[in-house]
């Protein structure tokens, strides 16, 4: 966790981003990220400890370590900022590559990560810039479209917007909701994503956004590992390439 973070800062400099003019204002730290404790917290990650043997711990108590997983020499380093660390993944690999470092954290599956029909909430830091993105960029979820049941938050790679997304099980039923802005822009960002009752929520730095009505109905509930970082480390997978911090997942 950074504890130099700054709710309302942002200064003039240089950005990675293409088509974007040589300078412009960006938020360079994103609100400070207020944690939710008590019975509720299922999984905690704040990347200060590093990794040890492989295991990034878990702060709630009641979740279960991550596991750092790569592929051709993919790894995940833990930069220090301030009093504490982020996590920062592997880039995006050349066209012309014929191996792709690619790396992501997992833990197994686990009950309280599978909310049914409670309401949970998903949040994470994130700092990433519109050079980092190829294709979606998943930051965490559990569960796939195409198989059970799914929650996961990624940003987009053609908008560079954060989405939520919620998948129902049973029927396969999609539901999405997009933030206003991009937040692509190589500062950081706090985004929670909220299933309350039949709504599906968005925020942003704090800010409410966009939201969507789910059936009563829509359960999620499957058998598959959280997964932060990427879906898996096929060829083409939707990885993270940028930076994450301080994520959380809640229930009710």
């Amino acid at each position: 966790m950074r504890i130099s973070r700054l709710s309302a800062l942002t200064v003039l400099i240089t950005l990675p981003l293409l088509g974007a003019p040589a300078t412009a204002a960006i938020p360079v730290v994103a609100p400070t990220a207020v944690e939710p404790t008590g019975p509720a917290l299922v999984a905690r990650y704040n990347f200060d400890g590093g990794a040890t043997a492989g295991k990034i711990s878990e702060l709630s108590g009641r979740g279960a370590a991550l596991t750092v997983r790569g592929s051709a020499n993919g790894q995940i380093a833990f930069t220090t900022e301030g009093a504490g660390r982020f996590a920062s993944f592997p880039g995006i690999c050349a066209a012309t590559a014929t191996t792709c470092a690619k790396a992501l954290l997992e833990a197994p599956d686990d009950v309280d990560l599978d909310p049914g029909l409670r309401n949970f909430k998903w949040a994470a830091s994130v700092r990433i810039n519109r050079t980092q993105l190829s294709g979606n960029a998943n930051v965490m979820q559990k569960g796939v479209a195409n198989t059970g049941s799914q929650w996961k938050m990624q940003i987009g790679g053609r908008t560079g917007r954060a989405q939520c997304v919620l998948v129902a099980r049973g029927t396969g039923q999609t539901f999405s909701v997009l933030s206003a802005k991009p937040v692509a822009d190589g500062g950081w960002h706090r985004i929670v994503c909220e299933r309350t009752g039949t709504t599906l929520a968005l925020s942003v730095d704090g800010v409410p956004g966009a939201r969507t009505t789910l059936p009563a109905t829509a359960a999620v509930d499957n058998a598959m590992p959280l997964r932060i970082g990427g879906p898996n480390l096929a060829k083409d997978g939707d990885m993270y390439h940028g930076q994450l911090d301080d994520i959380y997942a809640q229930l009710g």
